[in-house]
């Protein structure tokens, strides 16, 4: 009776397993922070400055991107000039031959009556520290740019509870160790 009863459940298990269609377990990549919607204006926006806040059709950030972009380009375009038509007369009065200032060294008007090299080599040297500040600045505003369109394509879908509102309360602890313990909590 036993046996018969031990039969009949492993038949009724096996009904119940072969009737069933088998659980398929799906593995999620880890991906990385180039990987999707926010990675992809990301990249977009190291190519080509403002491309990401295109993508994610954040139109009224383009005017400050090309506006920081364009501005930190501008001033080191400027300070690249400078230098290198500092550096130029510098070499030219080491050599003794007289600077001709070319039509693209902007604000440095009167240099070619410079003729002493050390001081002119004071101005290249502090020439140079402005250029590489101004090389520095402009990557780090292009990198700053395609950050924003990273962040912002991540809020995009940023869930945004009704409920905003803060608490501010007060407790006081009974600790045998530490009694007159107090604190100010705020919870969101």
């Amino acid at each position: 009776m036993m046996l018969m009863m031990f039969v009949m459940i492993v038949q009724a298990q096996t009904e119940s397993d072969t009737s069933t269609t088998p659980v398929v377990v799906k593995k999620e990549k880890k991906g990385s922070i180039f990987a999707g919607k926010p990675g992809k204006s990301m990249v977009m926006s190291l190519i080509i400055p403002g491309a990401g806040q295109i993508y994610n059709k954040s139109y009224l950030r383009l005017p400050f991107v090309y506006a920081a972009v364009g501005g930190m380009g501008a001033y080191m375009v400027i300070n690249v000039q400078q230098y290198n038509c500092l550096k130029e007369a510098y070499k030219a009065s080491i050599d003794m031959t007289p600077f001709v200032k070319p039509h693209n060294c902007p604000g440095l008007d009167g240099i070619e009556n410079v003729t002493d090299p050390a001081t002119l080599r004071i101005l290249r040297d502090d020439a140079n520290v402005y250029r590489q500040r101004a090389i520095l600045l402009f990557a780090l505003v292009w990198v700053a740019q395609g950050i924003d369109a990273y962040v912002d394509a991540h809020l995009k879908d940023f869930n945004i509870s009704d409920d905003l509102s803060i608490d501010f309360t007060t407790k006081s602890f009974d600790d045998p160790i530490a009694p007159m313990r107090m604190g100010f909590y705020v919870s969101f």
